[in-house]
């Protein structure tokens, strides 16, 4: 099964995984993948980092300022090596229970970005994942989940934690 996140930008979705996560450790499953944690300089954001969730480690993944080579969306460039090791992370998915993707954007709705790899894991791994992604490209994305089990859970949907500990716990 495919779940999915969906809400606005900022509405609190990755604060509301690291909850969903921490239930589901403590019910004993086992969670990969990894959420992007914000960088900030002051009240300005600057970039993401990946928190790979079996390593526990911070790895550099998006900046403001980057190399005219590295792959960009919208304000953001994608570090290469962090990039890379994402998609590692995808790929060692092995023992998990859960893989978690915080989040498929605009790059991945293109093919590229984390979405070759993306795309084979959750075709080939025969796992459950949970999917972020941004309510403005959802409709998109969904076309590309076409043939798939999918489940969509919006962040301001009355009763969410719940409903979703519920799914990926049956």
């Amino acid at each position: 099964m495919i779940y999915l996140l969906t809400g606005p930008v900022h509405s609190g979705k990755t604060t509301f995984l690291t909850q969903i996560i921490r239930s589901l450790r403590e019910k004993g499953f086992e969670v990969g993948g990894f959420l992007s944690v914000p960088i900030w300089n002051g009240d300005e954001r600057t970039g993401y980092d990946l928190y790979d969730l079996s390593r526990e480690e911070l790895i550099p993944f998006i900046r403001g300022d980057g190399e005219r080579s590295w792959q960009k969306i919208g304000p953001y460039f994608f570090i290469p090596d962090g990039l890379e090791r994402a998609k590692n992370i995808l790929l060692r998915t092995g023992a998990t229970d859960l893989l978690v993707v915080d989040e498929v954007g605009p790059l991945e709705l293109s093919g590229q970005g984390l979405w070759p790899v993306l795309k084979d894991v959750i075709s080939n791994c025969g796992k459950d994942c949970l999917l972020v992604v941004r309510e403005s490209i959802l409709g998109d994305f969904l076309k590309t989940l076409s043939g798939f089990d999918v489940k969509v859970f919006h962040i301001q949907d009355e009763g969410i934690f719940a409903r979703m500990m519920d799914e990926i716990t049956d």
